[in-house]
C-alpha cells in the first residue's frame, strides 16, 4: 500500500523568481535615474567640487611668499592688507589709484 500524498511543500516556479528579481532591478535602476539622487546629478556636483578644490588651491598659491595662507586667515588684519596690496580690493566708499611706475 503506497501513500500518494506529498507532504512537500510546493516550490514556486524558477521563472516567477526571475521575474520577480527583473522588475525590482529594473525599478530600481528607473528610481536612480529618475529620482532626485540621479547620477548626472551626483557627475555635476562632484565636477563642481573638483572645480572649488582647484580654485582653492590656486588661491593659496597665490599668496605671495611674504605671508603664509595660515596667517592670512588667523588675522584678519593682514588679509585686508593683502587684499588691497595684491588683489586691489577696495571697500564700497572708497577710491582707489593704482600708480604703475614706468
Amino acid at each position: 500500500m503506497q501513500d500518494n500524498n506529498n507532504t512537500e511543500p510546493a516550490r514556486p516556479n524558477r521563472k516567477v523568481i526571475w521575474a520577480v528579481y527583473a522588475v525590482t532591478i529594473v525599478a530600481f535602476l528607473f528610481y536612480i535615474v529618475f529620482s532626485d539622487h540621479a547620477y548626472k546629478k551626483h557627475q555635476e556636483l562632484n565636477r563642481k567640487i573638483a572645480n572649488l578644490e582647484k580654485k582653492i588651491v590656486n588661491t593659496q598659491h597665490q599668496v605671495s611668499n611674504d605671508y603664509t595662507y595660515e596667517q592670512l586667515v588667523s588675522d584678519s588684519v593682514l588679509l585686508e592688507k593683502y587684499a588691497r596690496e595684491q588683489l586691489n580690493m577696495h571697500k564700497a566708499d572708497e577710491d582707489v589709484f593704482i600708480l604703475i611706475y614706468e
